[in-house]
Order: C-alpha cells, then structure tokens, then sequence
C-alpha cells in the first residue's frame, strides 16, 4: 500500500492531518482553530463548527477531495445542550445522501465546543 499523509501544521504533532489509503482518506479530528496561529475562532458554536468544516475541506482539497467525498463522519460536541444549534450549522455542509454519523459528547481540548473527525472516498474514474 502506498500512503500517503499531510503532516500537521505549525506546531509539529505527532500525527497527520489527513492520511490517503488506496480507497480513502482518514481526516484527523478538526475544531475551531486557525491552522496558521492555532488559535480558536470565536467562542460560540457557529464559528467553530464553521471553521471546524472549513479545516476539513483543506485538508480535502490537498488530497483532491471536497466535502462531498466524505462517507462518515464522527462528531464530539462539548455539551448535549448544543446537538440542535449545530445539527442546523452542520446540514449547511452537507446534502442528501448525507454520510453516515457518530456523535459523542465528551471534554474537548482548548475549550473547544466541537471537534469532527471524517473519512473520505478516493473515487477513481
């Protein structure tokens, strides 16, 4: 197999932000941080679901890939009170058929509200 991967910006991670297999690409969880300074966005649902897609989408494009190749996702929101205001945010990204979805609440790193994992389809032809 002959992967290939896209290394983590700035602030060198021990791991990839995107990886592509012969049939996908595995994108490492995003939130709402500029990729340039690693900062958050803002402190509100939208702009970080806003930009936590807008990540996802770059890592993509490096690959040849948009949003539309992605097959599954998996969400991690901060707090269940927030599953309404960003299952609005997110439906803007995404059309039917829509990819398959997990969604966990949990503790996020940076006081982030949101963090979204994807995996995408290598379609060739």
């Amino acid at each position: 197999m002959d992967d290939k991967a896209l290394s983590s910006p700035k602030k060198k991670m021990p791991f990839s932000m995107g990886v592509e297999t012969d049939r996908y690409v595995y994108v490492s969880g995003q939130g709402g941080l500029d990729l340039g300074t690693g900062e958050i966005v803002g402190p509100d649902l939208e702009a970080q679901t806003v930009k936590t897609m807008e990540n996802i989408r770059e890592v993509l494009a490096s690959f040849k890939l948009d949003l539309s190749d992605i097959v599954k996702v998996n969400v991690y929101l901060s707090d269940r009170s927030l599953y309404g205001e960003f299952n609005e945010i997110y439906a803007r990204f995404f059309q039917e058929p829509y990819p398959a979805r997990t969604l966990v609440y949990c503790e996020l790193n940076y006081d982030l509200l949101v963090e979204i994992d994807a995996i995408a389809a290598v379609r060739n032809g």
